[in-house]
C-alpha cells in the first residue's frame, strides 16, 4: 500500500462517508457504498465474494451480482487507491487505527468505562458525550441489502445503550432539569421502553416535576419544547417548579429574536417562468389555516429550479417580515446534509445559542418548531433528496411557509402546490443567450441560434453557459458553438455555471457538474440503463423498448424506468412512455461511450433494433391483413397498439426509420433487419404521408445495403425509397431506383416486393400520363400476386387501377373493379382497402355524373380513415369530394370543402395535393365572384408548387381532378 496517500476518515454511524482531510470523497451508489460499510464493518479482514453477494441481495441474486461486485470494487479503488486488496475471492479494505468512527466511538465508551469504575463520574459522562457526537444519523443511512439491515439494527441499539449510560451518569451528577427535554423525546420514539420511561421518571422527579394528568388543561412546561408528557411518569402540578438550570436559559422573548435573511443573491433576470412565479406566488400568500403552505418545484438538473425559488422568495421578503431560512440540502451529492445538522444552523440563525442546542435531531425539531410558532418566516430548501429529508425541517403552523426544491418528485410532501419545471420553449431559450452573448449576436443569425437552443435542450444552465462562452469571444458566432455541440467534444467545458452556489472546484464542465451527482447515486444497472438509452438517438420509448436496450425484463425495466424518472433523469409525458432531455442524453452517451464495451453497445442496439421491428410487424400485420411480405405472426399479436403507430414514424421523436439508419451506422451487418423495418412501417408513411421525413434514413439504408451486398435488403429499402419518392412528384429518381430494387427482388426471388415494384412503377407511369403503360404494369402486378397467393396484394393491385382505367374511359369497368374490391375488403376486415375502394367509388361515381353518390362515398371514405388513423386518406377525400362538389355547381359547398381540403393537405405536408386543393378552391371561388380571393388562393397554388420540388409544369394527373393515390 503506498503510505504517501493521506489517510482518510471512515464514517459508518450515519451515513456512510469517507473524507480526505476536509473533502469528501465520491462513494457511488447506495449499493456500492453498501459494499463499503462491509468492508469497513469487517475491517483489516477478508470478506469472501459469496458473503459480498449474499449481504448485498440475500437469498436471489441477480445473474450479474458478481460482475456488479467487481465493477464497484473498481470503482471503490478510484476513490480509496490501493486500501482495498484482493484475496483470492474476496476483499479487504486497510483501516488505520483510529481511521473509523466506530473505532473512535468504540474507544471513547471503553475510556469511560474505565473512568466510571474509578469514580470519575464528571470525566465519564464527558467521554459518553463525546462519543455520542460522532453520531450524524441513523447508521448505515439508505444503504440497501440485508448486511447493512442488521447491522444497521445493531448498531442502533449500540448507541441506545451508551445514551443510556450517559444519562445515568448525569443523572448521578444531579443534571436532572436538563435531561426532562431529552428523556420526553426519546420516550416519544421508544414508548415500550421501560429503563427510559424509569429513567424520565427519576429525572422529572429530580427536578420537580410531574407529568400533567389527563384533566389539566396545560401541559407541563419546559426551558425546551418536547412532547406534553412522559409515558408511565406521574401527573405534574399545573405550575411546575423552575430549577435554577431553567432559570439560566430562559427561551427569547419574541421581540429579542434575530430575523434571519439567509437568501442568497437572485438571478439578473428570470426569463420564461412567468405564469410559474405567478402560481408560487399565490400559493405563498393565500391565507391557509391549519398547516404551513408547503410548495414544492421540481424538474431536472439544470433546468431552473433554484434561480426559480429563489427569485420568488426575495420577491416575498415583506410577506414574511421575520426572516428568511436557507439551505442547501445537497440531495444530488453523495454527501446529502443531514437533517439535525441544518435544524442546529436554523436554531443559531434564529437566536439559539450553540451550548443550549440540543443533541437529538428531533429535539432540534421540536425547538425550531416552538421557535417560529409564531413568526412569519420563510424556509427555503434546496436541492431535497427525497421526503425524509425535509420532514425534519417542516415548521408546524400556518404562519410560516416552504419552499422546497428536488430533482425527485418529492411526492410524500404535503404541498399545497407542486410546479414541474420543463425546459424554455424555443422563443424563451433565445432570450436567455441573447440576455448572456448579446440580443444582436443572436438576431445576426436566427437559425444556428434556434439550432444552438435546441441543443442545450432548452435547460437554463446549458443556455447561460453557451452564453457566457459567446460573451467571451467576441469574435465567435452561435453556428461556432453549435459545432462544439455535436458529440464530439465535453459540452461545456469548464464554464462558471449560473447557480446560487459555484460549481464544485476542478469541475470538467458546468452541465456535467450538474448531472453527475445524480448519475452516481444511481444502481449499476440503472445507470447502465440509463447510458444505453442514449444509443439510439430516439426521443421516447417505452417499456418494451428500454427492456430491448437493457437486455432486461420488462417489470425490471419499468422498475428502473420509474426511478430514473422519479430522479429527473427521464421524462414521462404520458404512462408508460419516457425519453431523456437532449442534455441528459448527451451526458448519458458520453457515459456510455467511456464505460461501455463497444461490442455490449452494438448488441444493446441490435436489440433495439429488433424490437422496433416487431413492433412494426405487429402493426402491419394489422394495416394489411393476410400479407405476409414479413412472414406470420400469431393471431393474437396481429392488433396494432395506437401507442406504437405513431412512434413508429413520429418525425419528431426520431422514428423507426431514422433509429434504424443511425444503428446501421454502428453495426451495419444489421442491415437485413432494417430493410424489413422499412417494408413493415410503409403502410404507416402512406397513411400520414410522411414520405418526405423517410428518404434520408431510407437513402442510408440502400447504401449499407448495396455496400454489404446484401440483394434481399437492396429490393425492400430500394422499394420504399422508391415509393417515397415517387410519392413526392420526382418521377424520374424514383424510377431508378425501382429499376434497382426490381432486379436485386427478382434475384433473390422475393415475389412480394416484386409485386409491389410493379404496383409502384404503375404509380410513376400514371404521373407521366403513360396510361397504357400503367395499366399493363397494373396487371402485372395482379397476376404476380395471384401466382403467390395474397389476398390483399390482388385487391390492391386491382385498386390501383382503377384511376387508370378512369383515365383510358373505361368506367364501368373502374366501377365493377372498386365494387369487387370494396366486397372483398369487407370480407377481409381490411379497413384500409375498404376506405380505398370507397374513394374509388367517388371518383367513378363523379365522372359518371352521379355528383350525389361521388360526395356520400367520398364522405364515408373520409369517416372511416378517421377512424383508421389515416389522415392521409382524409385528405385525398377532401380534395376530391371538392372536386365533385364543383362538378355539380354546388359553390358555397365546394368553398366550403375546399378550405377543409387545404388545410388537410397543408398538414401532412403534402405539396402537389395542396396545389390540387388551392386550384380547385380558386376556381370555385372565381365561380361564386370573389375573384380577389380566387387570385389568392391560385397565387399559393404556385406557391406550394414550387415547394412541392415539381416542375413548373406538372403532368397530368397533377392537373387532373384526381389525386394519386398514397397507396402501394
Amino acid at each position: 500500500m503506498d503510505r504517501a496517500e493521506p489517510e482518510p476518515f471512515f464514517s459508518v454511524l450515519g451515513a456512510v462517508r469517507v473524507r480526505s482531510g476536509e473533502v469528501p470523497l465520491p462513494l457511488g451508489s447506495p449499493q456500492q457504498r453498501a459494499l463499503l460499510a462491509m468492508l469497513l464493518l469487517r475491517r483489516n479482514d477478508v470478506v469472501e465474494l459469496d458473503e459480498i453477494v449474499d449481504g448485498l441481495w440475500g437469498e436471489e441474486p441477480p445473474r450479474t451480482a458478481v460482475g456488479t461486485v467487481r465493477s464497484h470494487v473498481y470503482r471503490l479503488r478510484r476513490a480509496l487507491g490501493t486500501r482495498i486488496a484482493t484475496h483470492g475471492q474476496g476483499y479487504l479494505l486497510h483501516i488505520a487505527p483510529g481511521a473509523l468512527d466506530l473505532d473512535v466511538f468504540d474507544e471513547l465508551v471503553a475510556g469511560a468505562r474505565t473512568r466510571t469504575s474509578a469514580e470519575e463520574t464528571g470525566e465519564a459522562a464527558e467521554l459518553l458525550a463525546r462519543a455520542l457526537t460522532l453520531w450524524h444519523g441513523p447508521p448505515l443511512a439508505g444503504l440497501p441489502g440485508p448486511y447493512a439491515a442488521i447491522h444497521r439494527e445493531r448498531l442502533s441499539e449500540l448507541r441506545l445503550s451508551v445514551l443510556l449510560e450517559r444519562i445515568e451518569l448525569d443523572l448521578r451528577l444531579g443534571r436532572h432539569a436538563r435531561l426532562v427535554p431529552e428523556l420526553t423525546g426519546l420516550c416519544a420514539e421508544h414508548p415500550l421502553h421501560g429503563r427510559l420511561r424509569e429513567l424520565a421518571g427519576l429525572a422529572l422527579a429530580g427536578s420537580g416535576r410531574t407529568a400533567p394528568t389527563a384533566h389539566d388543561g396545560q401541559p407541563a412546561r419546559a426551558h425546551r419544547p418536547g412532547p406534553p408528557s412522559v409515558p408511565g411518569a406521574p401527573p405534574a402540578p399545573d405550575e411546575p417548579h423552575v430549577s435554577p438550570d431553567d432559570a439560566a436559559h430562559p427561551p427569547p422573548a419574541p421581540s429579542s429574536l434575530p430575523r434571519p435573511a439567509q437568501l442568497p443573491c437572485p438571478p439578473d433576470h428570470l426569463i420564461g417562468r412567468t405564469e410559474a412565479v405567478a402560481g408560487l406566488l399565490d400559493a405563498l400568500t393565500t391565507p391557509r389555516p391549519g398547516s404551513p403552505a408547503i410548495v414544492a418545484v421540481t424538474g431536472t438538473g439544470g433546468v431552473g429550479k433554484s434561480a426559480l425559488t429563489v427569485h420568488v422568495a426575495q420577491r416575498l421578503r415583506d410577506h414574511y417580515p421575520d426572516g428568511q431560512l436557507y439551505a442547501s440540502l445537497r440531495g444530488t451529492s453523495g454527501n446529502p446534509a443531514d437533517p439535525g445538522t441544518v435544524l442546529a444552523g436554523f436554531l443559531q440563525a434564529l437566536g439559539t445559542q450553540e451550548p443550549d442546542i440540543p443533541r437529538a435531531a428531533h429535539e432540534r425539531a421540536a425547538l425550531f418548531r416552538t421557535i417560529v410558532a409564531d413568526r412569519r418566516i420563510l424556509l427555503v430548501l434546496d436541492d431535497a433528496r427525497d421526503t425524509a429529508q425535509v420532514d425534519a425541517l417542516l415548521p408546524g403552523t400556518p404562519a410560516c411557509a416552504v419552499l422546497v426544491t428536488g430533482r425527485s418528485t418529492l411526492d410524500g410532501l404535503p404541498t399545497v402546490r407542486r410546479v414541474r419545471l420543463e425546459p424554455l420553449a424555443v422563443p424563451d431559450a433565445l432570450a436567455v443567450l441573447g440576455a448572456v452573448a448579446g440580443t444582436q449576436r443572436i438576431a445576426a443569425e436566427p437559425d444556428q441560434a434556434a439550432a444552438l437552443a435546441e441543443r442545450c435542450g432548452g435547460l437554463p444552465l446549458a443556455l447561460r453557459l453557451a452564453g457566457a462562452r459567446l460573451a467571451a469571444r467576441p469574435s465567435w458566432t452561435p453556428s461556432d458553438v453549435v459545432r462544439l455541440l455535436d458529440g464530439s467534444h465535453p459540452a461545456f467545458p469548464t464554464l462558471p455555471p449560473f447557480s446560487v452556489f459555484p460549481a464544485p472546484a476542478g469541475s470538467q464542465d458546468g452541465v456535467s457538474a450538474c448531472i453527475g451527482p445524480g448519475y452516481d447515486l444511481l444502481e449499476d444497472e440503472e445507470a447502465r440503463l440509463l447510458r444505453l438509452l442514449a444509443l439510439p438517438r430516439r426521443g421516447a420509448t417505452d417499456i418494451a423498448g428500454a427492456a430491448a436496450i437493457g437486455g432486461l425484463p420488462p417489470a425490471r425495466a419499468g422498475e428502473f424506468l420509474e426511478r430514473l424518472t422519479g430522479l429527473g433523469l427521464l421524462e414521462s409525458p404520458c404512462p408508460g412512455v419516457y425519453r431523456q432531455y437532449p442534455l441528459l442524453r448527451m451526458f448519458a452517451a458520453e457515459r456510455s461511450r467511456e464505460q461501455d464495451r463497444p461490442e455490449e453497445r452494438a448488441a444493446a442496439l441490435t436489440r433495439f433494433l429488433d424490437h422496433l421491428l416487431a413492433e412494426a410487424r405487429t402493426v402491419h400485420a394489422a394495416e394489411r391483413p393476410g400479407h405476409h411480405v414479413l412472414g406470420l405472426l400469431p393471431a393474437d399479436t396481429c392488433t396494432g397498439r395506437p401507442d406504437s403507430r405513431r412512434r413508429l414514424v413520429d418525425p419528431d421523436h426520431d422514428g423507426a426509420l431514422a433509429a434504424a439508419a443511425q444503428i446501421l451506422d454502428a453495426v451495419p451487418s444489421a442491415v437485413a433487419v432494417a430493410a424489413d423495418l422499412a417494408l413493415a412501417v410503409e403502410p404507416l408513411l402512406e397513411g400520414s404521408y410522411l414520405w418526405a421525413d423517410s428518404l434520408e434514413p431510407l437513402r442510408r439504408v440502400l447504401g449499407t445495403a448495396q455496400e454489404q451486398g446484401h440483394l434481399r435488403a437492396v429490393g425492400r429499402a430500394g422499394h420504399v425509397l422508391g415509393s417515397a419518392l415517387a410519392h413526392l412528384g420526382r418521377p424520374d429518381e424514383a424510377d431508378r431506383i425501382l429499376d434497382t430494387a426490381e432486379h436485386a427482388a427478382r434475384a433473390v426471388g422475393d415475389d412480394a416486393v416484386h409485386t409491389a415494384i410493379l404496383d409502384r412503377r404503375a404509380h410513376v407511369c400514371q404521373y407521366r400520363a403513360h396510361w397504357h403503360q400503367a395499366d399493363a404494369l397494373h396487371r402485372q402486378a395482379v397476376h404476380a400476386a395471384e401466382a403467390y397467393g395474397s389476398d390483399w396484394a390482388c385487391r390492391n393491385a386491382r385498386a390501383n387501377r382503377v384511376s387508370t382505367l378512369l383515365r383510358l374511359s373505361r368506367r364501368e369497368e373502374a366501377a365493377e373493379t372498386s365494387r369487387t374490391t370494396l366486397a372483398s375488403a369487407v370480407d377481409a376486415r381490411d379497413h384500409g382497402a375498404e376506405a380505398y375502394a370507397l374513394y374509388n367509388l367517388g371518383l367513378t361515381a363523379r365522372h359518371l355524373g352521379r355528383i350525389d353518390e361521388a360526395v356520400d362515398r367520398h364522405r364515408q371514405s373520409a369517416e372511416l380513415g378517421v377512424r383508421i388513423g389515416s389522415p392521409a386518406m382524409e385528405a385525398m377525400n377532401l380534395v376530391s369530394e371538392t372536386a365533385a362538389q364543383l362538378a355539380g355547381n354546388r359553390l358555397p359547398d365546394a368553398v366550403e370543402c375546399g378550405e377543409r381540403a387545404v388545410a388537410a393537405t397543408r398538414l401532412l405536408r403534402w405539396h402537389t395535393a395542396e396545389v390540387r386543393a388551392l386550384r380547385l378552391l380558386g376556381r370555385a371561388l372565381a365561380a361564386a365572384g370573389d375573384g380577389r380571393s380566387a387570385r389568392t388562393r391560385l397565387e399559393q397554388a404556385a406557391e406550394a408548387l414550387a415547394l412541392s420540388g415539381t416542375s413548373p409544369h406538372p403532368p397530368a394527373p397533377l392537373l387532373s381532378p384526381d389525386v394519386p393515390s398514397p397507396r402501394v
